[in-house]
């Protein structure tokens, strides 16, 4: 790794990323001096943009680019704290390294009929999940003795040797056999497994988002494809389909239905975001629980896997890359400077701490039915409103509600809209600064 602006850190040790136990959380005076504020960050996107702009300001010296509110070429673009501009994204320092950014330019040329790639968010924005992709695997494309050595740590019952990756890859984008949507993986690395059989692990990777906002316009298809992959207790559940799961629940489907029409013997889905991530552990630890298999003990069944981006580091580090794992560490798990500063702001009693954010799973009133020490099982809200582009990438956070200072939501009745089914509002007593109506998530 010889990027010429690249800071020259320490290889991640288990003390310094385990010390924080949740993301600090940023007050908006401090997001807006550093030109962070977006309305609708979660408490851990707002910690990672203003880690994004502070290494950008510290690491590589560089000014903040602009951005327009909701991609609206109407409105005057901003300064976005967590953007590049132009001709610095231009030379690729969105990447760990020039060797990178020359693989991506390649990979982009040579890339798959019909993948979408956000080229603008890809190289301008430090906050991008489709730039940590390459990021943490272009390294690994560039050497597969590395790359094998870091999944048989990560892996070690499906991975004997990684033989290949792919980026923004998919069996069968609008094949009707598959699930004729646009869906596809970040990453694909093929691999022998330890049977000597050739296999596949399909990847998807999270660093700010939160698993909110609309959920694929819904298909009829789906539920074929999920009756037919037997992955689920219930294949027909409305929580598979809801905007917390039913990403997870799209790219399992791909996946098997790439074992099944033989374009891989063996697969498995492993999906990667920081610990710090609340929204996202509990998205997958919740479908975790909806899978028969979740192991793929059998050859014919995809096995799931969720694991920590602070995990991929460690095991990247001791395979022997620990330059890439340092940079990777400090740049985006790191946010002990994004603490640092908040605890350097001087105190303001007289004004109220800003809102915690939202849990995905908001706990039902407690009833007299239960004890008050008795733990009360989370209760997930879903919506069967399907609506935006079905395509991975098309995702549209709406704005997080904020829990109540009791730690216990105030559920509304039920309301209708016209043309879409019930959906129960939470009503908190504290106050919030939560947008009333979905916003556009700035990626």
């Amino acid at each position: 790794m010889d990027h010429s602006t690249s800071p020259n850190v320490a290889s991640p040790s288990p003390a310094s990323t385990s010390s924080l136990i949740r993301a600090p959380l940023v007050p908006e005076p401090l997001l807006r001096q550093h030109t962070c504020f977006i309305v609708g960050d979660t408490r851990f996107r707002a910690a990672a943009r203003l880690r994004q702009s502070v290494w950008r300001e510290a690491e590589l010296g560089l000014p903040a680019g602009l951005h327009r509110p909701g991609g609206n070429r109407n409105l005057p673009p901003i300064v976005l704290g967590s953007a590049l501009q132009p001709t610095d994204a231009a030379r690729g320092l969105n990447f760990i390294s020039p060797v990178v950014h020359a693989f991506v330019r390649r990979t982009l040329v040579l890339r798959e009929e019909g993948a979408l790639v956000h080229y603008d968010r890809l190289h301008r924005n430090l906050l991008s999940s489709e730039a940590l992709t390459y990021n943490l695997f272009a390294p690994l494309a560039l050497n597969l003795d590395l790359a094998t050595a870091v999944f048989r740590q990560l892996l070690p019952d499906f991975v004997d040797r990684v033989t290949a990756i792919r980026f923004e890859t998919s069996p069968g984008r609008h094949d009707p056999r598959y699930l004729d949507d646009g869906t596809a993986f970040d990453a694909a690395v093929a691999v022998i497994t330890p049977e000597g059989e050739r296999a596949t692990i399909f990847i998807e990777v999270k660093y700010g988002e939160g698993c909110t906002g609309a959920a694929a316009t819904h298909r009829p298809r789906y539920d074929e494809a999920s009756r037919e992959a037997a992955l689920h207790h219930n294949p027909d559940s409305p929580a598979l389909r809801s905007t917390l799961l039913e990403q997870f629940w799209r790219l399992h489907l791909l996946a098997q239905l790439a074992v099944r029409h033989g374009v891989t013997p063996r697969a498995h889905l492993l999906a990667l975001a920081p610990r710090l991530n609340r929204r996202v552990s509990a998205a997958t630890s919740i479908y975790a629980t909806q899978l028969i298999d979740r192991a793929g003990t059998s050859p014919a069944i995809t096995g799931f896997s969720a694991l920590t981006l602070e995990a991929f580091v460690s095991a990247l580090a001791q395979a022997g890359g620990g330059a890439e794992a340092g940079y990777l560490w400090h740049r985006y798990l790191n946010l002990r400077p994004v603490l640092d500063l908040v605890l350097a702001e001087p105190p303001t009693p007289d004004r109220d701490p800003p809102p915690a954010g939202a849990p995905l799973a908001l706990l039902p009133p407690r009833s007299s039915a239960t004890p008050a020490g008795e733990a009360v099982p989370p209760t997930v809200i879903t919506s069967s409103d399907k609506v935006g582009p079905a395509a991975r990438q098309q995702r549209r956070p709406a704005a997080p509600a904020t829990a109540p200072s009791s730690g216990v939501a105030e559920v509304r009745p039920v309301r209708r809209s016209k043309g879409k089914a019930p959906v129960s509002s939470p009503r908190t007593k504290a106050r919030s600064s939560a947008p009333r109506h979905p916003t556009q998530e700035v990626r």
